[in-house]
């Protein structure tokens, strides 16, 4: 070799690890356990048990019966345990179902760039089966929150700003998810970097799955997983010595370029000085997209302050923030939804449900809903439209108008909803939304010890304890 060629191959490799990817690779491996503030760890525990209520509530989704029959033809090295029936299958397919009953209610959280709590489900599949220790699954989530959270910051106008050129926010989940599972799997800095460039070509998440023309289909709530079931046969290939394009996100036609055209802050992704996870994680209290949350509390406020019935609703104005007047208003399916992915990005049917049932819980995103009279009638007597004064309210603020028969006009404005991070959902607030999730599938001492052995986390000897309690039937 030439002293020039050498020379040129040294300065290559150089530049190579001052790409985006291998920085994060370093951050990866910097962080560990006993690294993160007490107050990190605790908040890492309240995202997995709010998310394991999730998929508790979701049992019934028609999706899970579904997956589970591809997944008995597919066939599996029993590794991981699938939520539910407790079959061990492998880390790939058990990532697959439990994805999917993670997203189904849309009762996630909102934080980490997006839903990221759907992170958990590969997380724990990778933890069991590596035998790895459940302080270092808490870490892992806290790192899949910290990436994500960034990469989305990182373009003006977040989550939103990337939903406008025409790509979903969980096309992050091919850039966060490497560095995540790849530290529960013992790789170093430069295969973290090379399997962040292996998934990271392929997951950018076109927009079609959620947006304002097109109903929303059952694949919706496979946005997330399936990029993480890529990353994690990219991280399998990156430890193996497979090599990945380590600039995926800065390069020559790399994920700042195609995806958000150069809009892309590189500074903000590194600067590792803050934990989001911390401030930017809200829970959800409905089972329906967030923006829909603020129509529905001002709807509740309503209906119990004043005790009005469905029978004394003469007319009901809902005004919104201009991504749920678009979303809901401009496809029939939205308004009348006829599956539980269009209702729960719905403001005509959450908003009737609030009045009809005063909650919009697991029990009220069930077929039986969907045809129920006494509802579209509701529907139909309820008017969507756009309040500019609501920008800058969370974008969850709502005003609800309704008027009775006798004449009563009635107004309630809700900002702010509860659970989003400005107003936190207290411990025993989670831990509730757990217990009315399982009790229909968990007896109380099953309940009480998945919620023990969530705070306690550390104590356990391992994750297939957790992962034994998230076995259930309906009781």
């Amino acid at each position: 070799m030439s002293r020039n060629s050498d020379l040129a191959w040294k300065t290559d490799s150089l530049i190579k690890r001052t790409s985006i990817s291998h920085q994060i690779a370093r951050y990866v491996l910097s962080m560990e356990y006993d690294s993160m503030p007490p107050k990190v760890v605790h908040t890492a525990k309240r995202i997995l048990l709010d998310t394991l209520a999730c998929a508790v509530a979701a049992s019934k989704s028609p999706g899970r019966p579904i997956i589970e029959n591809t997944i008995n033809a597919l066939g599996g090295i029993p590794e991981s345990t699938l939520f539910g029936s407790g079959k061990k299958t492998s880390v790939l397919n058990a990532t697959l179902l439990n994805s999917y009953m993670l997203r189904y209610l849309d009762y996630n959280d909102v934080g980490g760039g997006g839903h990221n709590s759907e992170c958990i489900a590969a997380l724990l599949a990778v933890a069991e089966r590596e035998h790895a220790t459940p302080a270092d699954f808490l870490v892992s989530i806290v790192l899949s929150y910290e990436i994500g959270e960034r990469i989305m910051e990182s373009i003006p106008g977040g989550k939103r700003g990337i939903e406008a050129k025409g790509w979903s926010f969980d096309s992050r989940a091919g850039l966060n998810m490497p560095p995540a599972i790849g530290k529960l799997m013992g790789l170093n800095e430069d295969q973290l970097a090379n399997a962040m460039g292996i998934s990271g070509p392929f997951a950018p998440t076109l927009g079609v799955l959620d947006t304002d023309l097109v109903e929303c289909r059952m694949v919706k709530n496979l946005r997330f997983g399936f990029s993480a079931y890529q990353s994690i046969l990219a991280c399998m290939l990156a430890k193996g010595g497979l090599t990945g394009v380590v600039n995926v996100i800065e390069g020559e036609k790399g994920f700042r370029q195609v995806v958000v055209a150069n809009e892309m802050d590189l500074n903000y992704i590194v600067d590792f000085a803050h934990w989001y996870i911390l401030d930017s994680t809200s829970f959800k209290g409905y089972c329906m997209n967030y923006a829909n949350h603020g129509g529905i509390q001002a709807a509740l406020n309503l209906v119990e302050k004043y005790d009005i019935k469905p029978e004394d609703v003469e007319a009901v104005k809902v005004k919104t923030n201009a991504r749920v007047a678009r979303h809901t208003t401009l496809v029939p399916g939205k308004k009348y939804a006829r599956n539980t992915e269009n209702a729960t990005h719905s403001a005509f049917f959450s908003v009737a449900m609030a009045i009809k049932e005063r909650n919009v819980g697991p029990c009220q995103l069930t077929p039986d809903k969907f045809e129920d009279p006494e509802l579209i009638d509701l529907i139909e007597k309820i008017t969507i439209e756009e309040d500019a004064s609501l920008v800058g309210t969370s974008n969850r603020g709502a005003i609800v108008e309704i008027r009775t028969k006798k004449g009563n006009c009635y107004s309630e404005r809700v900002d702010v909803p509860p659970g989003h991070s400005s107003t936190p959902f207290s411990d025993e607030e989670i831990e509730e939304k757990f217990r009315k999730a399982a009790r229909p599938y968990m007896d109380d001492n099953q309940i009480q010890s998945l919620i023990k052995s969530v705070w306690e986390l550390e104590k356990l000897d391992s994750v297939e304890e957790l992962t034994r309690l998230m076995v259930w039937k309906e009781i």
